[in-house]
């Protein structure tokens, strides 16, 4: 656990499904903390940011070009967190801790590997190194992201494509993550990791989206190697409802809700 009376920033690095954002909930137990979170090269689909700031609604979230907010959040006594993706070198935010630590504000540097890594840039990089049980990393991988806001997937088509995609049908998938909606209203957080049995659905706490098209943040972002990301955007396609459909069945849903509400008064 971070000393928080010490650590006033907080910048983590590593591998893709090493358990990052997952270790960072875990050092917050007291949501009474003020923390800014920045995580650079991510808003096309911030995939991790929006999970984070359902957990954590307190939270302040940059985006890229207000990195220089950081200083004035950590002169009003918040927390910083600079999350770094795999994708991102370490030594790329160096300029900023550096800038940071010159206004006095201690930084801690943690990076996640695999146990089986001897060295690396993160091994150079870091002051506290957390070994994760899990195979190297494939060379040359690659990242596709996709905001899908709006779409609505047919729950059973969803469960397809995303058996076909950690089974290997666009690629050599070795970490898939992404908020999606169904067709009921819910939102729902799936996550796959190479390494792992199973993947994780995770139904987010947002209120159901029962009146046309949802307006707020869905996208996916898939790591692997060889991916062919034409048609994994063309199938998320032909899972989502048309116009037609979606007006059809979330209004039988209404219905559904409204005959339990008559049915069950409160």
């Amino acid at each position: 656990m971070i000393d928080w009376t010490k650590t006033k920033i907080l910048a983590i690095a590593g591998l893709a499904g090493a358990g990052k954002t997952q270790w960072l909930r875990e050092q917050f137990p007291d949501q009474a903390i003020a923390v800014t979170y920045f995580a650079p090269q991510t808003t096309d689909c911030p995939v991790d940011r929006h999970c984070l700031a359902l957990d954590f609604p307190s939270w302040q979230f940059l985006e890229e070009g207000q990195e220089l907010q950081l200083i004035e959040a950590l002169q009003q006594g918040a927390i910083a967190v600079l999350e770094l993706g795999f994708y991102v070198a370490p030594e790329s935010g160096e300029p900023l801790l550096k800038m940071l630590e010159a206004e006095g504000f201690n930084c801690e540097r943690v990076a996640f590997v695999s146990d089986q890594m001897a060295t690396s840039p993160w091994h150079i990089w870091a002051d506290h190194l957390i070994e994760v049980a899990m195979p190297l990393p494939s060379r040359n991988l690659e990242v596709w992201r996709s905001p899908t806001r709006g779409q609505v997937f047919d729950p059973d088509s969803l469960n397809i494509f995303w058996e076909e995609l950690t089974d290997g049908a666009y690629g050599e998938i070795q970490r898939a993550k992404g908020i999606l909606e169904i067709v009921d209203g819910r939102a729902f957080y799936l996550d796959y990791v190479s390494h792992q049995s199973e993947s994780l659905y995770h139904e987010l706490a947002v209120q159901p989206w029962l009146d046309g098209r949802p307006e707020r943040f869905s996208g996916l972002e898939v790591v692997g190697t060889k991916l062919d990301g034409q048609q994994i955007a063309d199938t998320i396609l032909d899972c989502c409802l048309n116009d037609e459909l979606l007006d059809y069945y979330q209004a039988q849903i209404r219905q559904q809700i409204q005959q339990q509400n008559q049915a069950n008064p409160v």
